[in-house]
């Protein structure tokens, strides 16, 4: 949700009701040098994700304009290069092509799940009993993780990125 209004009205609405929601971690990191990855193994996407994966929460990885780019044709989704030093008009690859960073703003986002431990009682199989039944979790629980899990996404991105740079 990009309207920050209606968001605080949906975590309200899920607290209310006892659930939970997901989210997307925007990461933007500026300032990343040129020539930083490997086209193949060890390409910024699959370091990057690679990391962003270990985070329990995190179900889906995109780079630039990730999933929406599948949606255009070349045309649209082509970064015009403006100089010699590689800016680009637009920057649908997320700062980084063919594996290897641009110079380009590298933009990540990270979908990550709605936590399924809620105070509302779900049916579930119980190893013990050999049936379906209601199970109640009680205690403290987050609405939505990725408001905690924003920091923690942009710490796998920093760490990803400065050990891809130190073993240039």
């Amino acid at each position: 949700c990009d309207d920050p209004a209606r968001f605080d009205e949906l975590l309200r609405e899920a607290a209310a009701e006892r659930d939970s929601l997901g989210g997307v971690v925007e990461c933007r990191v500026a300032g990343v040098p040129v020539g930083i990855g490997e086209p193949f193994f060890d390409s910024v996407e699959s370091r990057v994700a690679h990391l962003l994966f270990s985070i329990p929460a995190v179900k889906g990885v995109e780079f630039g304009s990730g999933f929406a780019g599948s949606r255009l044709r070349g045309s649209q989704n082509n970064d015009p290069i403006l100089d010699g030093e590689g800016h680009t008009a637009t920057n649908h690859a997320g700062g980084i092509n063919g594996g290897i960073t641009n110079g380009n703003e590298v933009v990540v986002r990270a979908a990550l799940k709605p936590t399924p431990s809620i105070s509302r009682p779900q049916e579930t199989y119980n190893l013990t009993t050999d049936r379906v039944e209601p199970l109640e979790i009680r205690g403290r629980h987050d609405v939505c993780v990725a408001l905690r899990g924003a920091v923690v996404v942009e710490a796998a991105v920093a760490i990803a990125l400065a050990d891809l740079w130190r073993s240039r």
